[in-house]
């Protein structure tokens, strides 16, 4: 049974380069330490509308007190709403670890990439190793907080080679237009400029792409450093030279320092002390280096190809999986959108499963109240059901090395259920399935060789799910609407039986096949006794009882196929296909008799009796539904007079 302690990881966009790095680091580590990882994805700042109100249901998938340590990942949060939130929540709830890779200050030890300091490097490569001096800053106007601290180790940089940075520093935001602009203005200054450190490699190699388009020859006439080592930039001509990021060693620095801090004592193990100077601060601080990368922008020699074959049908590749992709996630919403139920859902959606590249493991878990009824409908519907919080998760999907296991239910004790565990994976993923702020439950996903991450694409996989849930929830929401509208429309709101427009849907076609099948049917009219003394006596709430207690009578009498209706006051139908005489008589005397029990067992100031009449025949035209039932309300008022000429019952009536 699984024993395995658990690593989890907070992170958003694990798609991304940075992020696939970095988890693959996590794991390396992880695997040595003997931690099973848990890496809770989420995409959080993509403008999808409100459909992303619900990302916040990430917050609900790992258990407290399952843990060994949490890594957040706070630097991959794009809008500080859902990184705070998740802060406060590890805070409120977790008593494990938690370890931060972040660039700002965080309640919790920290790991830091100083991706910064090799700017001065850069710049006193291009002074002392090429003998540059005319160098110029093209920083970003967007990213204002990073772009202030390499300018100033930019600064650092030329001051340490005794050169001036007056007029020389630039920012620009990341469209082509804006950089041109800035280019001419560095391209303007006297003396000319010798080389241009920028900000990153994005803006460093549309640099390059508009001095080439301007004539100018680099690194000859001017040398370009970026600050990234992006792919793209190591194919390129010039082979850009920037700054390379141990991301995998950030990974595995978080992990170490899950375990260093899980082996102390408890009070040293969560977030900051709230006294704590920033001197003192510091020390749960762990700084990871990263290192210039020379080639050949800057003047260096490199024996790399620049372009090569394998990297060209790389690129080739990367279209072609795009447009698969975009194909298969049409294919699969034109599949998923007119599913009528869950479990058709899970079978179509299985078969996308094999879609995913690589994955090993696909489980969908679902909340047991994932399709619950809104508030405002159970409201309008009177339906059953409650908000109550529920400790149950359904398996609904699960699909391991290719084949389907059967679902199951499990207490959120764990994630996943115990068994699945076992010769399990290293590493899952973990998403939340969720429209606006419904949560459905969540997704587990693990692939070969425990690699992390999955393509950009996954996203509209993701929403090809939520959107059929959503439509699963909406459809039985509808039902509900529809089932109460044709309630209103045909059962009477005092009794619950049918009224006049409802008996006559359901009437019409039994007395057709009743005429088809030359059967016998039979008609029946009650009529309530002493209404109108009992409303004049006691009141209309009395009479309205004393109709519900006949309606009863009725319906208790009636047979499994028989139609039962009120027409209105105190006048009851019943038509009963395949009734004979005797059997019509024994309805009539099963009703007096519940009326009689009643009347015994209950201490009203009144009697509530009922006279009736019938009419059995085999119909030969629809024309005959209308005549039995004027023949049975003639025998029914010839029952009420009949009572009338009897002592014992007239003052009933």
């Amino acid at each position: 049974m699984y024993q395995m302690k658990k690593i989890g990881v907070f992170i958003s966009h694990i798609y991304g380069d940075y992020q696939n790095r970095l988890c693959s680091g996590i794991v390396k580590k992880a695997k040595e330490y003997g931690y099973r990882v848990e890496f809770f994805a989420s995409n959080d700042g993509e403008n999808l509308g409100d459909y992303v109100a619900g990302e916040s249901s990430i917050l609900h998938i790992p258990r407290p007190g399952n843990y060994a340590g949490i890594i957040l990942v706070s630097s991959t949060y794009f809008m500080s709403t859902l990184g705070r939130d998740i802060r406060n929540y590890l805070k409120d709830h977790f008593s494990c670890p938690v370890v931060d890779i972040c660039q700002e200050e965080s309640i919790y030890p920290r790991i830091v990439l100083e991706n910064h300091k090799p700017v001065k490097d850069l710049v006193m490569h291009l002074g002392n190793v090429h003998h540059l001096k005319n160098i110029c800053y093209l920083g970003s106007s967007v990213q204002t907080d990073s772009d202030a601290l390499r300018r100033q180790v930019f600064m650092e940089g030329m001051e340490a080679l005794s050169l001036s940075c007056e007029g020389r520093i630039f920012s620009c935001s990341f469209s082509e237009a804006d950089i041109s602009q800035k280019l001419d203005q560095i391209l303007a200054l006297t003396p000319a400029p010798e080389a241009i450190v920028c900000y990153n490699d994005k803006i460093a190699l549309s640099v390059i792409s508009l001095l080439k388009e301007r004539g100018c020859r680099i690194p000859e006439q001017i040398a370009i450093t970026g600050c990234d080592t992006l792919e793209f930039g190591q194919m390129t001509s010039p082979l850009l030279t920037s700054v390379t990021f141990p991301i995998d060693q950030v990974g595995e620095t978080a992990v170490e320092q899950i375990f260093r801090l899980s082996h102390q004592t408890p009070a040293r193990c969560t977030s900051l002390p709230a006294d704590k100077n920033d001197k003192e601060a510091e020390t749960f601080v762990t700084t990871v280096l990263a290192a210039p990368s020379y080639k050949t922008s800057c003047g260096c020699s490199c024996s790399q190809s620049v372009f090569s074959y394998s990297y060209a049908r790389k690129l080739d590749q990367r279209v072609a999986d795009l447009e698969e992709n975009m194909i298969l996630n049409m294919h699969m919403s034109a599949n998923l959108q007119d599913v009528e139920d869950i479990d058709s859902g899970m079978d179509i959606l299985a078969g996308f499963v094999q879609s995913l590249d690589g994955c090993r493991e696909f489980y969908l878990c679902l909340y047991e109240d994932w399709d619950r009824i809104s508030g405002h409908i159970r409201e309008l519907t009177l339906a059953d059901g409650s908000d109550a919080d529920s400790d149950t998760v359904l398996l609904k999907l699960a699909v391991r090395d290719g084949k389907r296991l059967p679902e199951c239910t499990f207490t959120k004790r764990n994630t996943l259920p115990d068994y699945l565990y076992d010769n399990g994976a290293f590493s899952y993923i973990y998403a939340p399935l969720f429209f606006g702020e419904r949560s459905f439950g969540y997704i587990a996903l693990s692939f070969t060789d425990d690699r992390i991450g999955y393509s950009f694409s996954f996203i509209s996989w993701l929403l090809n799910v939520n959107n059929m849930l959503k439509s699963l929830c909406d459809k039985k929401n509808l039902g509900l609407l529809v089932g109460r509208l044709e309630d209103i429309y045909t059962k009477d709101e005092l009794t619950g039986l049918l009224n006049r427009q409802g008996f006559k849907l359901l009437s019409t076609p039994v007395f057709e096949k009743a005429i088809e099948d030359e059967q016998s049917v039979a008609a029946f009219m009650f009529d309530l006794d002493g209404l109108k003394k009992i409303n004049d006596t006691f009141g209309h709430g009395e009479g309205n009882f004393a109709i519900q207690v006949l309606a009863h009578a009725l319906e208790s009498s009636a047979g499994e196929t028989d139609i039962c209706s009120r027409q209105g006051g105190d006048q009851f139908q019943i038509l009963s296909p395949g009734c004979n005489t005797a059997k019509a008589a024994w309805l009539i005397d099963s009703v007096h008799k519940y009326l009689d029990n009643y009347n015994k067992l209950h201490t009203k100031e009144y009697r509530i009796q009922a006279s009736c009449g019938f009419c059995v025949q085999i119909p030969r035209s629809p024309s005959d539904l209308v005549e039995m039932f004027e023949t049975a309300s003639q025998l029914m008022y010839e029952d009420k007079r009949s009572k009338r000429c009897h002592p014992s019952q007239a003052n009933l009536l």
